[in-house]
């Protein structure tokens, strides 16, 4: 028994596959029956007896019992170490003035981002451009960039500073912050944010998971042509009551799917092109253009992407676990026990699958057979 354990929340999510979650690391681990068993057994013996797998036990044999107990013993004891934030160097700026601002509005709520100079600001404003206003601003966040590190402030309050290896960070941060304005909610209303694109349809809703180039945002202009309605692009956040909310984002189109995306889309050729870096090249930012705005929605459907020119056209329903392991590892989660029991309820109310496609009408008929 391994004495001083946090607690934890442990589920059964689908056939032999389970999830336990640890509240001082902030880590979710997928296991069979067996495994959950031999770890739960490992945290309290009196509480979660071993009688229902002796058979199976007995067939490990003793020193393969051993080793599998021994990286248990090391997994419980990394799973027990508290997750600390990042500290952040800190700047002050109070009453300080930058030269450059945008001005956005959305869900009748403006923000003002100002920039201590002009290159940061292609960091923040083509995937918003669309929602530029002149009106009175609400909130002020400043970007400043010093000593190779960008730093955020909100109504001249410190939020961090990230380096040129933590860009990703960064722009989950402000996306977060703008997502928390927008809606006028607090950051702790959220329990997660999925590295996904969230779309409905005559009430129906579903989000698009992937590794980055498998087609998310590709397939989102697609659906959108299609009347689907783009709740958010990429950056999927998900509040306490199992909510997906709008993230008011530009899609990001690559240069390989621009021809497809001047067929759908008549203004497609209008739209500035920006160089992002030698990896992604080229994008144009396609804004939403939904028949209706919706705030927010529940998503019960995963579906994981992946087009290809070999791939067949085939949708099918994954185990939850497996469909966790791909999604996890890009994911936020609150730290809250709440937000965690939120997670695991959603996850248990959800259908995952995987999608491969090589054609497109294939593909919608797919997506409207499980809908």
């Amino acid at each position: 028994m391994i004495t001083n354990f946090s607690n934890f929340i442990c589920e059964k999510i689908d056939l032999d596959t389970n999830i336990i979650w640890f509240e001082k690391s902030n880590k979710y681990i997928i296991i069979n029956d067996l495994l959950k068993c031999l770890i739960l057994d490992k945290i309290d013996s009196n509480k979660y007896p071993l009688n229902q797998f002796s058979s199976e036990i007995n067939e490990i044999g003793t020193s393969n019992l051993k080793k599998i107990y021994d990286d248990i013993n090391s997994l419980l004891n990394e799973c027990n170490i508290e997750s600390k934030d990042k500290t952040h160097e800190e700047l002050n700026v109070k009453h300080e003035k930058f030269p450059h601002y945008s001005k956005f509005k959305f869900n009748k709520r403006v923000v003002k981002i100002e920039y201590s100079n002009r290159d940061l600001i292609n960091l923040i404003d083509p995937k918003f451009t669309h929602l530029k206003c002149d009106d009175n601003e609400q909130i002020v966040f400043k970007v400043q960039e010093k000593n190779k590190r960008i730093y955020l402030f909100k109504q001249d309050k410190f939020i961090g500073s990230w380096g040129v290896s933590e860009m990703h960070e960064f722009h989950g941060k402000i996306s977060m912050e703008l997502t928390s304005f927008f809606h006028n909610m607090r950051e702790s209303e959220w329990t997660a944010v999925f590295h996904g694109s969230t779309l409905s349809k005559m009430n129906n809703s579903l989000m698009l998971t992937g590794d980055s180039g498998n087609g998310k945002s590709s397939l989102s202009t697609i659906l959108m042509a299609n009347n689907f309605s783009l709740i958010a692009d990429d950056f999927s956040p998900m509040s306490n009551e199992g909510l997906h909310y709008n993230f008011p984002s530009a899609i990001s189109i690559k240069e390989g799917f621009y021809n497809t995306s001047k067929n759908l889309f008549k203004s497609f050729n209008e739209l500035k092109e920006y160089y992002i870096n030698d990896i992604k090249g080229n994008v144009k930012y396609l804004p939403a253009n939904n028949n209706e705005l919706i705030l927010y929605k529940r998503c019960n459907k995963v579906l994981n992407v992946k087009f290809g020119l070999n791939l067949k056209n085939e949708i099918k329903t994954v185990n939850k676990g497996k469909a966790l392991e791909q999604i996890l590892p890009d994911a936020w989660i609150s730290k809250d026990l709440n937000h965690a029991k939120s997670f695991i309820d959603w996850v248990k109310s959800s259908l995952f699958y995987d999608l491969t496609y090589n054609n497109n009408d294939k593909m919608l008929k797919m997506i409207k057979d499980i809908f």
